[in-house]
């Protein structure tokens, strides 16, 4: 049985650095010149995605996790297959179709550190309702939820699986499809057993015509400002504005996961939400000095060594 299992994408990221990349950010498309040979100062491939990083988050906080996902059966598939195994995560529960390709996104970052952002999801938008095994999610302690393409019937799975079984909590970290999903009302809000609600402000704004009924029926909602720090509502009042850490950031692709990771993490621990918010702001300001989502990833010695000297 696992401690937490999380659920969404699984990719492979790709970050091309190079001083010869400018955005505008008053336009809306992106141009390069045919035939333009460009020097690159940096390079790398991550694995990345929402599930990929909060289960490599609570795995290195001490829980026992399992990820669903779906790739292709793959050599970028097989990357992020070591790095699950490398990291203690089980693949127990992960989908290798043979006949999809893994997603992945290319991530170009300017001279002036602007990201400009190539996605293609591939298998991590193909997650359907037969792959989500409901034994297993009523089994763990925790269930997270990040982005699964806005697949409404999977959702709905993993919903009445758990809105039946008390005892496993679920967070939800919904992208852009699930966004809009609520905005639409497509769900009860009330059938959906959710007891952690993160976004960041930008989605906040998006859910506005529906702010107060998520409010209303999800106890802790988490809103993220990124430096500025965030929000905490506890059953529709908001009760904590926390601050950000201060520091420079060379990538900031993973803050949101590892915050919540870490948030879930201290609430699994028995800590009061007052904690939960210092571990999410330890791990994310950590995450953001590297580039992609899990290199600076806290260890949980490593949290709870600056916890200790924090309190001194």
């Amino acid at each position: 049985m696992y401690d937490c299992i999380s659920i969404g994408s699984s990719l492979v990221d790709i970050f091309i650095s190079s001083k010869d990349l400018e955005t505008d950010r008053n336009k809306q498309q992106h141009v390069l010149t045919y035939g333009d040979k460009l020097d690159l100062n940096d390079f790398h491939i991550f694995t990345g995605g929402g599930a990929s990083n909060t289960s490599v988050a609570l795995a290195r906080l001490g829980y026992k996790t399992a990820v669903i996902s779906e790739t292709g059966h793959d050599e970028f598939s097989d990357l992020i297959v070591r790095d699950f195994e490398r990291e203690g995560v089980s693949t127990q529960l992960l989908i290798r179709e043979k006949l999809e390709r893994t997603g992945g996104s290319v991530l170009l970052v300017t001279k002036g550190g602007d990201r400009v952002a190539m996605t293609h999801r591939g298998a991590a938008s193909m997650l359907d309702p037969y792959d989500i095994p409901s034994f297993w999610l009523t089994q763990a302690s925790w269930v997270h939820l990040s982005s699964i393409a806005g697949q409404k019937n999977t959702l709905l799975k993993i919903f009445n699986s758990l809105i039946k079984d008390q005892d496993t909590k679920l967070s939800w970290n919904p992208g852009k499809s699930e966004i809009e999903l609520l905005v639409n009302r497509t769900f009860d809000l009330d059938k959906i057993p959710c007891e952690v609600f993160f976004v960041n402000q930008q989605e906040w704004l998006l859910l506005a015509e529906v702010q107060e009924e998520i409010l209303a029926h999800f106890p802790q909602v988490i809103v993220t400002m990124g430096k500025k720090g965030g929000e905490v509502y506890l059953y529709g009042k908001k009760k904590f504005i926390y601050e950000g850490q201060s520091g420079s950031a060379v990538d900031n692709t993973g803050a949101g996961d590892s915050f919540a990771a870490a948030y879930i993490a201290a609430l699994l621990d028995n800590r009061k939400v007052e904690e939960a918010i210092v571990w999410g702001v330890r791990n994310a300001s950590s995450v953001v000095r590297f580039y992609g989502g899990k290199t600076g990833l806290l260890r949980r010695n490593q949290m709870l060594e600056l916890l200790a000297v924090q309190k001194k």
